[in-house]
């Protein structure tokens, strides 16, 4: 079988920024670093993440689509996404050279057309979509940690009622833990089941007097 071999990455132009070649058949989604001053033709570069050097140094009329879209602060870019492809219906001298425009930005929710001048003379308009930023997946549970802290709990229980409320309390979590990790579930339950024998046993030592003894000492953390 022959190995995929990515193209791509052969054609990749030589230079301090992003271009229109970078981006050939693959539209690319970026999330803004920091944003530069210049001096030249390109007054601005936008650092990305995992831009490796090569900033995107956005044309006079990608500029005023991220003025009209974003305002006019650039530090409010940083942390932001923007979706760059290649036109390749912009012309320079009469021929069709290709540029990176944007098709979709976060922080907007609903399609924005931007209206710019397209030749000298005439205007055209830019429409840009919102882009869907998906939420980081949340972190696992740390369910050796919920483990530790119920065996502790456990062992440092004062009375059966008050061991009995902490373990209504974690309920949820418990059969939770029972699923997705077996081995700590059967270890809380086994200390669980040690910790109620003893009460038994103190219950049943205990005199008519001592029945009626409280706990005076301070409460343990989860009770």
């Amino acid at each position: 079988m022959n190995e995929i071999l990515d193209m791509s990455r052969f054609v990749e132009a030589k230079s301090d920024q992003l271009n229109t070649d970078d981006l050939i058949g693959s539209p690319r989604t970026i999330t803004v670093t920091r944003v530069t001053g210049n001096d030249g033709d390109q007054p601005i570069s936008i650092h990305y993440e995992g831009d490796n050097g090569k900033p995107f140094k956005p044309c006079k009329t990608i500029r005023r689509v991220l003025l009209a879209v974003w305002g006019r602060n650039a530090a409010d870019y940083v942390g932001r996404s923007m979706t760059l492809y290649r036109d390749d219906g912009v012309t320079f001298g009469g021929l069709n050279v290709g540029g990176i425009r944007i098709s979709h930005m976060s922080h907007i929710d609903k399609k924005t057309v931007v209206v710019v001048m397209k030749t000298k003379g005439k205007k055209a308009g830019i429409e840009v979509s919102p882009l869907a930023i998906e939420a980081p997946a949340a972190a696992a549970p740390d369910w050796a940690r919920f483990a530790r802290t119920t065996l502790d709990a456990i062992a440092r229980a004062p009375d059966l009622e008050r061991l009995d409320a902490f373990i209504d309390s974690r309920h949820a979590k418990l059969a939770t833990l029972a699923q997705a990790a077996p081995d700590l579930w059967q270890a809380v339950d086994d200390a669980l089941r040690v910790r109620r024998a003893e009460f038994a046993e103190l219950e049943q030592g205990r005199t008519d007097e001592q029945h009626g003894d409280q706990f005076t000492d301070d409460l343990p953390p989860n009770f």
